[in-house]
Parts: structure tokens; sequence; C-alpha cells
């Protein structure tokens, strides 16, 4: 085996600030979760977590880190570092390797053939492949990049990991057949499944937590937990169809479902639902938790007897509220469908329900761009999709009941879904995997002739001044010589302020540049000074944080031009 991974990069962008969100979506549970496992559990000695500063990423994760340091839970070392300075110093990093925990991967392969000091494998895991604009932006762009034979996409599930390669294969074999243009992609596609913290989630007292959540005692309690979605997540109405037909079976017992989550601002599904219900006559035996707060969600698996999720959309890849709910003790009764396959064990930890598909997809996929808004055209073709999916009924209704009947059944299935979880999906078993992984891509990396590949990525980088050189008047050429004005020299006094638009400028090098260079010119008396003299004299600077520094005075009017010079 080789060497332990010693140096872990880690970058900041999968950080969303989730109070900008039109609803709460389980990826952004899964990355911060995700990070926060990394710091507990990673055998590393350094992360280095790569953000732009000021932002909500950098402080998102320093105060993790400061609070898991607080209480003793982590060795790591932490180190921030600032994209900035990559851009603007053109720094070299050197690490063992560079996850991210969210699906972007081409800042991480730019980062390690242009700002690296040597080779080092890449990770990125997916938490959603099934998006329209994925296929130009995630799953093309997986061709064109140089991946590596020790880099992978991290799929959360066996489902997930078989639908991306039958995306990548589709788009290679149709370039192949219509362009004469061979792509294929180089890097790996590995299984590692999301975890959870079995500390947190765990068995409390039933009795308890019903009294907390307002939860009737005596009641027979099945419990949903997630995003009110009927277009990217689940449709809840068959469900009310099922609770309706157990009622009429159970006259004289007491059944309650209980859906728990977040509806979105728009296009709400809550509405509906209530709609739904007070049609069926069933609204009695419904309880809807709206806006559920997330830090109590522990609590509210163990108010249940059943834990249910039918889920039938395309968009889940792993689904992380039955692993939840495993780790509280409440059996599960779920759809068989993407990655509840891999986590739920039928007949041990709980029920998985057949689904059922037709191929119905040949209008969607002539009609591939319609709507053209993208955010539309997702959930239009995401709904048609998941209403053509069909969760057994018959048997989701028999799981159900069988459970009701039998009690020492739910006992049993409670008990193995306790150790399975613990020790299947707890955090410390998840991390181990990642660094199984990691040391294995290390070993390739240590036997494979690194070459650059830095060209392959000229079809990504703007050429702005090249492009766009009809714009201005004319472009000037390093002779011209500028001299400084009146504003120009109460700067260096400071009578005058510097002429700040944001405070992201602050952390850019062209003002400090700006100023050392006016003071230069200042110096320079009526002979005045030509970007070739700055050229000459600041060697150690980039010459072209030079170039933008220089037409910083100019545009401010802290410097004129004079007259052409050497």
């Amino acid at each position: 085996m080789s060497e332990s991974i010693k140096s872990l990069g880690l970058m900041g962008s999968p950080f969303r600030v989730m109070a900008g969100l039109d609803s709460v979506y389980g990826y952004d549970l899964a990355v911060n979760e995700t990070v926060n496992a990394i710091m507990k559990h990673c055998n590393a000695e350094d992360l280095t977590f790569f953000c732009e500063p000021m932002q909500y990423q950098e402080m998102s994760v320093e105060r993790k880190y400061k609070t898991l340091k607080r209480k003793d839970m982590t060795q790591i070392h932490l180190h921030t570092y600032s994209e900035y300075d990559i851009l603007q110093r053109q720094d070299k990093v050197s690490l063992d390797i560079l996850h991210n925990v969210g699906s972007e991967f081409i800042p991480l392969l730019y980062f390690r053939d242009h700002f690296s000091e040597q080779a080092f494998p890449i990770t990125y895991t997916i938490h959603g492949a099934s998006y329209p604009n994925y296929i130009e932006s995630f799953y093309l762009m997986k061709l064109m990049v140089p991946f590596r034979p020790y880099d992978s996409l991290i799929c959360t599930s066996k489902s997930v990991k078989y639908a991306v390669k039958r995306m990548l294969e589709n788009i290679s074999d149709t370039l192949q057949r219509t362009h004469h243009v061979h792509l294929e992609y180089h890097g790996r596609l590995d299984v590692v499944p999301l975890g959870v913290d079995t500390e947190v989630f765990c068995p409390r007292d039933k009795h308890e937590m019903r009294k907390m959540f307002d939860i009737r005692e005596d009641a027979f309690v099945l419990l949903w937990v997630g995003r009110f979605s009927a277009y990217d997540k689940a449709d809840l109405l068959p469900m009310i169809i099922m609770l309706k037909r157990l009622l009429a079976k159970n006259p004289k017992k007491d059944m309650l479902l209980v859906l728990a989550g977040h509806d979105r601002a728009s296009n709400q599904f809550v509405p509906a639902i209530q709609t739904y219900l007070s049609e069926h006559g069933v609204g009695d035996h419904v309880q809807i938790i709206l806006d559920n707060n997330l830090e109590n969600r522990n609590r509210l698996f163990s108010a249940a007897d059943v834990f249910i999720s039918p889920i039938d959309n395309l968009q889940e890849t792993f689904g992380i509220t039955p692993i939840e709910a495993m780790a509280c003790g409440v059996p599960q009764v779920v759809s068989d469908w993407d990655g509840y396959k891999d986590t739920v064990v039928d007949q041990v930890t709980g029920y998985r329900i057949p689904t059922y598909w037709v191929n119905c997809d040949a209008d969607i996929k002539d009609a591939a761009f319609v709507p053209a808004e993208t955010s539309h055209k997702s959930a239009l073709q995401h709904l048609m999709l998941g209403q053509s999916v069909a969760v057994d009924l018959i048997l989701f209704e028999r799981a159900i009941q069988n459970l009701y009947d039998h009690p020492e059944e739910r006992l049993k299935l409670s008990e193995q879904s306790v150790r399975i979880a613990r020790e299947k999906f707890s955090w410390p078993v998840i991390i181990h995997q990642y660094e199984d992984l990691w040391r294995e891509l290390k070993g390739i990396h240590a036997c494979s002739n690194w070459q650059s590949k830095r060209d392959q990525y000229d079809f990504l980088r703007p050429i702005y001044c090249d492009a766009f050189s009809e714009y201005p008047t004319t472009f000037l050429d390093d002779t011209i010589c500028v001299k400084i004005t009146v504003e120009g020299k109460d700067l260096l006094v400071k009578k005058i302020p510097m002429p700040w638009h944001y405070s992201l400028e602050k952390h850019l090098q062209e003002a400090d540049c700006a100023l050392i260079i006016l003071q230069d010119i200042n110096n320079s008396g009526n002979t005045g000074m030509s970007l070739n003299a700055l050229y000459n004299k600041y060697k150690n600077i980039n010459i072209n944080i030079l170039r933008r520094s220089f037409m910083w005075l100019l545009k401010h009017g802290f410097t004129y031009f004079t007259k052409r010079g050497a």
C-alpha cells in the first residue's frame, strides 16, 4: 500500500448560503456534513481549503474548524488559501490529493496543471446527474479536459455510477458518429456512499420526541422527511391514497402520516397536498410540519414508528434520509430506486418497494431545449419523467400493514437498522473508504509518467484583450510615458482617499502596486516614466499586474500622458 495521505486540499466553491435558496436541499446538508466529517475523521496532517477571501465559504469552514478544535475533535491542521493568490501571484501548491465535495472539476484540474509543484490525484463528488444542462456543462466537459487514470468522480451509489457511465458513452459515441471526433473520459468512476453521524442520529425515547413535535402519543406514525417537490424529489400524493386504504382496513386504529420538510417559495407543492387531503377526507390523519428545523430532524425520526420515502425522481442520486432513519432505529419502507438500492436492506432494515417505468423519453429528447429557460426545462422534464414512474402502492400498503400488525418485526428491523447504520454508514467508516481510495489513486500516480497538458485547456481560457481589441480607440504600447498629477501627489500624502469600489479590491495587488509605481512616477519629475522602465525596475512583479496598475492610475486621474519615450 502506498504511503498515507498527509496533505489534503479541499475546494470551497460547493458551500452555498442556504438562506438564499428557495428551499432546503440535501446537497447542502451533504456538503456541510462531509467536510465536517473529513475534519473530524481524516488522518491527513494538513487540510488546505481553497476559497475566495471574505466569502461565506471561508467563514463557514473556519467556524467549523474552530468548533471542532475547541472540543478537541480534530487533529488536522487547517490552512485557508485565497484563490486570489493563485490569480495574482501565480502561487504553486503542493498536495497529495485535491478533493471537491461537489461535482465541479475544471478548477481542480486547472490548479494542478498550471499552479502545482507536482501532479496529484483529483477526486470530486456528484450529487445530481439528471439535469438537462449537465450534458454540455458537465458530461461534455468531462470528455474534453485532461483527466488522468488517477483522477476519480466519486459516485454516491451504484445506480448513479451507471447513469454517469451511460451518459458519457452516449455523448462519446454520438460525437464519433456525427462529427468524427473521438473523445473519451480518462478518469475513474468510484462508489463511496454518504455517511451519517451515528452519535447524533441514534435511538431516543419515542414518548419524549412526540411531545417535542406535538405528535399524537398513541398514533401509529409514518414519517416522511424531505423537500416538498413533485418535480425534483418525490410525489407524495400516492401516499395519501395508500393512507386512505389503510384507514379503511383499520377503522378503529389511529394512523398518522407526518410530512416534514421545506416547500419552495415559488412552485409550492404543499397547497396541492392539502387540497388532495381535503378531497379524500383524510386530513385528520396527516400532520404537516412545514419549515422543519434541520437541527432537530434527528429527534423527529425517533418520534416515528416507520420511515417512508416514495422517491420516484431522476434528480435523486443517494438519498440521505433513509440512513438517518436507520441510525435512529426506525424501519424504512422506501421505493426501490437509485441510492436506496445500496442503503436499505430489504427485510433486514426495512422494505424496498418495487418501482416501474417505461421507455417514454423520445419526445423529450427531440425537444431537448424546450422550454429555453434552464430551470424551467429541468423542472418540466423531471416532472414529466417522474410522473411516468410508479411505486407499487399495493406492496407499499402491505409492508406498512405488516409492520403495523407485527410489533416484533418492527423491533427486529429497528435493531438491525442501528447495527447496519453504524457498521456501514457512520462517518468514520465512510472517511476510511475515502482514504483507501485516495491511497490507491496516489499509488497509481506514483507509477505514472506525468507530463503537463496545459495546452488542452486553451479553449477554456478567455482572450479578452484579443477578442475585444476593436472596443477601445487604441491600445497603448510599452513606450507610453506618464507624469503625476496634482491628485496623484495628494494621494501619496493621503490628502485624498483611495477610490475603493468594493472591499474585495483591497485583496488584490493592483492598488498596492499602483502606489509603489506612483511614487516612482513622482520621483521621475519632468522626465515621466514608461511601462518599459517599470518592467526593468520591477522584474519580480507580474507584468500584467504592472500594466493594470499603470492603467488604474491613468484611469483615476493620478497620472497623465506626456510624450512617448524609451
